[in-house]
């Protein structure tokens, strides 16, 4: 009895477990055989999105170059002969004004052909002296030989008209006399000739004489060659010869210089534009740079020199600004930095850098129009500040998105967040 029990419980049991097994069969298969209906389609969620206006304004921004400060004059100091250093009054460090006097040489062959000069000028001027005196002699000769002309003249006049008279005057005196007039005559000839002889002689040599002077004269203007002189005011940055040294010209580069003089009351800023703003460069425009010596602090200096001509290599323009320095606190070869102003008269249309998509197809920004995301293409122009001139069908209002992407898909729909725009830092100091 209990084992018939037993045996109907268990076959209960199995006929449970089949039908649960004949349950999920039928599941699985009807899952496989019969997929579920798909679930509708939801209306997409909208996204939020930063967005800015385009912007139309005049560019205006400074780009920050690397300048150079040199003096505004800086020459190396040569005697124009070769000589001696017979003393020297400057060193480093020492300031000097205008024709201030420096140094001073001794050239002993200088002297010597100076001497030998002086000397053929007195010879010359002895022989001039001699030659005047034989032409005065000459032309005292001249002026008795016309007296004696001018007596015998009379003479013979007298006698002449005398010898009109018969038996007054012999026929042979009246000949005699006229023969005496005539040889007088001959004599001034002569005289005359002789006079003017000399005359010339002494001219040729007074014409000696002025020209040994003139050619003296340049050894006067060596005289001063001797004197070293400050070229303008200036400050002695460097001194290479001493009492006792030989120096000369520097024809063939075999002399140092004597010193080395800078003009740092004036100096020259100069700075490499680029190429792309060299259109905007005015002279006379005020343009400030600042120095490491002087952290955060800005100088001012004016546009004076543009050179008009490109660098191939780095494709800039040197421009040279001057800086008025009278306390000497800025010195050449100072790490320099220039905030070059470049600016446009014309407005364009400027939105953040980060609103412009590059691919490799394209460049675009997202416009928002109707919270619906177009994109439209554009080109980028110069850069101000974290803004991008941009050219395209945009308009100045238009909303972009501020950081454009590709994944903000075009005709999708936004929800557009307007942001306020960033206020700029504060200027440093100027001077």
């Amino acid at each position: 009895m209990q084992s018939s029990l037993f045996n109907t419980k268990n076959l209960v049991f199995v006929m449970v477990v089949l039908a649960l097994a004949g349950v999920g069969f039928f599941f699985i298969w009807n899952a496989f055989h019969h997929p579920a209906l798909e679930a509708e389609p939801q209306e997409q969620a909208e996204i939020s999105v930063p967005v800015v206006k385009v912007e139309s304004k005049a560019l205006f921004r400074e780009d920050q170059l690397p300048g150079e400060i040199e003096a505004y004059q800086d020459v190396l100091i040569y005697p124009k002969i070769p000589g001696f250093v017979e003393w020297i009054g400057v060193d480093r460090g020492s300031v000097v004004k205008k024709n201030q006097l420096m140094a001073r040489m001794y050239a002993p062959e200088y002297l010597a052909r100076r001497n030998e000069w002086l000397a053929r000028i007195s010879a010359a001027k002895a022989t001039l002296a001699a030659e005047e005196s034989k032409l005065g002699d000459l032309q005292a000769e001249l002026n008795k030989r016309k007296a004696n002309l001018l007596a015998d003249q009379s003479t013979y006049q007298r006698v002449y008209t005398s010898s009109l008279v018969p038996g007054v005057i012999a026929d042979n005196d009246v000949v005699q006399w006229s023969q005496s007039v005539e040889a007088d005559r001959q004599d001034v000839n002569n005289a005359i000739q002789k006079v003017n002889a000399k005359a010339h002689e002494v001219s040729m040599r007074r014409q000696e004489v002025e020209a040994e002077e003139k050619a003296f004269d340049n050894f006067a203007v060596f005289a001063s060659y001797l004197q070293i002189k400050a070229p303008f005011d200036g400050y002695v940055t460097d001194r290479k010869m001493h009492v006792g040294s030989f120096v000369g010209p520097d024809g063939t580069g075999a002399y140092p210089p004597v010193c080395r003089i800078a003009q740092l009351d004036l100096l020259r800023i100069v700075a490499p534009v680029p190429e792309v703003d060299t259109a905007g460069v005015v002279p006379g425009s005020q343009v400030q740079f600042t120095v490491s010596a002087f952290p955060g602090r800005k100088f001012t200096g004016t546009v004076a020199r543009i050179s008009n001509k490109l660098d191939k290599e780095t494709r800039t323009m040197p421009v040279e600004l001057n800086y008025f320095n009278p306390n000497y606190a800025i010195l050449p070869g100072m790490f320099c930095k220039v905030y070059w102003p470049t600016h446009e008269r014309a407005s364009s249309l400027f939105v953040p850098i980060s609103a412009v998509v590059s691919t490799p197809l394209d460049t675009f920004v997202c416009v928002v129009r109707n919270n619906i995301i177009d994109w439209v293409s554009v080109r980028k122009g110069q850069i101000m500040k974290d803004q991008v001139e941009v050219f395209g069908d945009i308009k100045q209002g238009d909303m972009v998105a501020k950081k454009g992407s590709e994944e903000l898909q075009e005709q999708s729909k936004v929800r557009p967040i307007q942001e306020a725009p960033e206020k700029s830092g504060q200027p440093l100091p100027q001077s």
